[in-house]
């Protein structure tokens, strides 16, 4: 099984029973499958995407809005203290 043999499975579940513990091994495995089973939940949904522009607030849209480094002329968000593209200093 998956490139493991009996002895080598028993030895790696002794060691997981010794670091949990047998009261934490039910909680474990229960939190491990919740978490494969909301994986496989939002595998399988389509992905929905909620329409921007109807539903951007004037703020949310001022928030968007860029604005020119003045050492190199490209393109940022007008919230950021440094240029990504240069290193200059956006706030003054």
């Amino acid at each position: 099984m998956f490139g493991y043999n009996l002895g080598t499975i028993i030895i790696i579940l002794v060691i997981v029973l010794l670091l949990f513990g047998p009261r934490r091994l039910p909680e474990l495995g229960d939190s491990i499958g919740k978490a494969i089973r909301s994986f496989k939940k939002a595998h399988d949904e389509p992905e929905v995407l909620p329409k921007e522009e109807a539903k951007a607030s004037p703020a949310a849209t001022a928030a968007a809005q860029t604005k020119p480094c003045p050492k190199c002329s490209k393109e940022v968000a007008p919230d950021i203290a440094f240029c990504p593209h240069c290193g200059q200093s956006l706030k003054a």
